[in-house]
């Protein structure tokens, strides 16, 4: 599975409803995805640009929401 270039993705406001939804079918397909897909995706998860900057505990916080789907 090849992976994007190695810069920030950024868009506007009004596409953020799109990039949650995107981001809500990662975390619903988290457990069939291969390990070295999980990774990269969680690490670009975690340098990620975002209007919230400053984001306490980000890693714990994303594998938190990973494993409460999982579990289900």
């Amino acid at each position: 599975m090849p992976f994007v270039e190695d810069h920030k993705f950024k868009y506007p406001a009004e596409e953020e409803c799109l990039v949650r939804r995107l981001g809500s079918a990662v975390v619903v397909s988290w457990a069939g995805l291969p390990r070295e897909t999980r990774e990269k995706l969680l690490s670009e998860a975690k340098i990620a640009w975002d209007r919230e900057f400053h984001v306490p505990r980000m890693a714990d916080r994303l594998n938190a929401i990973l494993k409460r789907q999982t579990s289900l």
